[in-house]
């Protein structure tokens, strides 16, 4: 069987520092996938094409340092997907720009880069950059 829903998979995982890339081709739901994995630094770019539901997926992952340029071609609901994750460095600007323009932009973008690179330097000048309906 093909597995499509790994929401919550390593949701508090607090020890988590970094992930293999597994495949995930024929995943649609990664709801809170990552949420309060507040030591995971790095993520691999996922295979998410046939994603839709990325909500919270990394939120409140504060040692998060680069946002991967993820497929949102399908993603409908994005809601507060690098919610808190405050020490990102880069890569929130490429994501946003990719997804608002593509064809289907999500849906639901409430506050999926709320509080996204806050704590450095080149994360809060991207932040700035990117509309306040995508970070409210």
């Amino acid at each position: 069987h093909n597995v499509t829903d790994i929401s919550e998979m390593f949701e508090g995982c607090t020890a988590l520092t970094t992930v293999p890339l597994f495949d995930t081709s024929s995943v649609t739901n990664m709801i809170l996938m990552f949420g309060y994995c507040s030591n995971l630094t790095t993520v691999p770019l996922f295979n998410t094409h046939n994603v839709t539901s990325m909500t919270s997926v990394f939120e409140y992952c504060s040692a998060l340092t680069t946002v991967p340029l993820f497929d949102t071609t399908n993603v409908v609901t994005m809601n507060s997907t690098f919610y808190n994750c405050t020490n990102v460095q880069s890569g929130a600007l490429a994501l946003y720009q990719q997804a608002s323009t593509q064809a289907n932009p999500p849906t639901y973008h409430d506050g999926t880069f709320y509080n996204c690179g806050s704590n450095t330097t080149t994360g809060a000048a991207e932040l700035a950059q990117i509309p306040s309906d995508w970070k409210a």
